[in-house]
C-alpha cells in the first residue's frame, strides 16, 4: 500500500492544473500506484473565507469511498477560525490542520501563529507546513509569498512541546537542528523535495532522526508523481521500513485505521 501524505485539490490561481477534481485525483492515484492520500485544499489558500474549501474538501472526501484523509486549512486571522477549527475536526473528522502563513498574512510566532498552534495541542491534532505551494524561480508576479524557514519554524513551536509537525514540500531540512529541537519523535516529513542520490540527504536524514519520521510525498497535482515514487523504489533501506515509509508512518502518526 502507499499513502500520499502531500496532495490538493482545487485551483491554483497562478497556473492551470490537471487532475485536481475528485474523479482527477483519483484517476492520477490510481494510474500512479497511490492507495490514499492526506488531501488539502488548495481553494483554501485564496479563498476569502478558506473554511469554505474546507467544506469543499469534506464533500470531496465523502466521495472518495475512504481514499482521502483531509487537512482541514484554517487562517487564524480571519474570523470565527476557532469554530471553523472545531467543525473541520469534530463534524467533518480532518485528522489535522495545514498553515499556509506566507499566504494569509501571518507569522507562525505572532500571536495568530500562536494560537492556532496551541489550539492543535489543546486538540490533540497535528500541524502540517509546507514550505512553499510552487517554485519560486516560476512563481507569478502577484504571487508574493516567500518559502518558509526551519528557523522560523522551530522559533515559533519551541513552547509547545507536545505538538505533533507534519512538514511538507521541504527542501532545507536539517537533521541535527530538529534532532537539537528534540522534535524527532513528533514530525513526519514528506520525501517529495528530498535529494537521495547525487546529494544524499534522504539517507542521512533517515539516520539522525529515525526511519519513524518520513513518509511518501508526491505534490499532486502541483508536482508529477513520478519522482517521489522512484525515490520510494530506489532508496537502499530495508522492505520493513520501504514499507513503513511507503505508508505504515502515516498511519501511526494520523491515527489512521489500517484497511
Amino acid at each position: 500500500m502507499i499513502i500520499d501524505i502531500n496532495a490538493h485539490l482545487g485551483h491554483y490561481p497562478f497556473r492551470q492544473l490537471r487532475h485536481n477534481t475528485t474523479d482527477g485525483l483519483l484517476a492520477l492515484m490510481d494510474a500512479s500506484g497511490i492507495d490514499k492520500a492526506v488531501v488539502s485544499s488548495l481553494n483554501s489558500v485564496f479563498y476569502r473565507d478558506a473554511h469554505t474549501g474546507n467544506e469543499e474538501l469534506a464533500e470531496a472526501a465523502e466521495n472518495a469511498n475512504g481514499r482521502f484523509i483531509p487537512l482541514a486549512t484554517i487562517n487564524p486571522k480571519y474570523a470565527g477560525w476557532e469554530r471553523d477549527l472545531d467543525q473541520a475536526v469534530s463534524e467533518w473528522q480532518m485528522k489535522g490542520i495545514r498553515l499556509v502563513p506566507q499566504y494569509h498574512d501571518y507569522q507562525l510566532t505572532d500571536e495568530h501563529g500562536q494560537a492556532i498552534l496551541t489550539a492543535a495541542v489543546e486538540r490533540q491534532i497535528p500541524v502540517a507546513i509546507p514550505q512553499r505551494l510552487e517554485d519560486r524561480r516560476q512563481r507569478h508576479h502577484f504571487d508574493a509569498a516567500t518559502d518558509l524557514s526551519l528557523d522560523g519554524v522551530l522559533r515559533a513551536v519551541q513552547s509547545h512541546s507536545e505538538l505533533k509537525l507534519i512538514f511538507l514540500n521541504w527542501l532545507s531540512i536539517s537533521e541535527d537542528t530538529l534532532k537539537e529541537a528534540g522534535l524527532c519523535d513528533r514530525i513526519l516529513i514528506d520525501l517529495t523535495r528530498i535529494p537521495i542520490l547525487l546529494v544524499k540527504t534522504l539517507p542521512t536524514l533517515i539516520e539522525s532522526v529515525g526511519i519513524q519520521a518520513i513518509a511518501f510525498g508526491t505534490h499532486i497535482p502541483l508536482n508529477y508523481p513520478g519522482p517521489p515514487l522512484v525515490k520510494l523504489e530506489i532508496m537502499e533501506v530495508t522492505e520493513e521500513d520501504r514499507e513503513r515509509i511507503a505508508w505504515r508512518n502515516a498511519v501511526e502518526f494520523l491515527g489512521l485505521e489500517e484497511r
